[in-house]
């Protein structure tokens, strides 16, 4: 083997290694699975952090709207509001409120879908739903009272 030969074969080498730092860490350097570490998942922590804060974001963008106007029906005196109240509740305090999904088919199509992103938001949100709405702990205090007949 001449010195052409064996540089440019270590080049080669060193390219392939390059490609390879790009993939997990389940295959050898030519490529075959190594035995028991098919299930190593690698994560990309930055990509990962950046996709959970756009979906923040939009969980945000969609679900103070719809809070809102949960919120406002809330605040009436309908069969609606009895019901958008307790999922309220059940998102302030379940182990008190648990909520009952029947509560979900009795709502108007328009309360229904508020109501599911309000629950879906609530799922990864970074603080509580009522410090999104202006009053919101007294409001939500008022609902509870509402629904145990406490209120005068």
């Amino acid at each position: 083997m001449n010195m052409p030969n064996l540089t440019q074969r270590l080049n080669e080498r060193s390219l392939q290694e390059i490609t390879m730092a790009d993939r997990p860490l389940t295959t050898d350097l030519t490529g075959r699975p190594i035995p028991g570490r098919e299930d190593v998942v690698y994560i990309d922590f930055e990509a990962e952090t950046a996709k959970h804060r756009a979906r923040q974001a939009e969980l945000l963008q969609r679900g103070l709207p719809a809070l809102k106007r949960l919120a406002k029906v809330a605040q009436g005196h309908t069969h609606q509001p009895q019901h958008c109240r307790r999922i309220l509740l059940a998102l302030y305090n379940g182990a008190e409120w648990p909520l009952d999904l029947t509560r979900l088919r009795v709502l108007d199509a328009d309360l229904q879908r508020a109501a599911l992103i309000v629950i879906e938001w609530s799922a990864d949100c970074d603080r509580e739903l009522h410090d999104y709405l202006e009053g919101g702990n007294r409001l939500l205090q008022r609902f509870w009272e509402i629904e145990s007949g406490e209120e005068d």
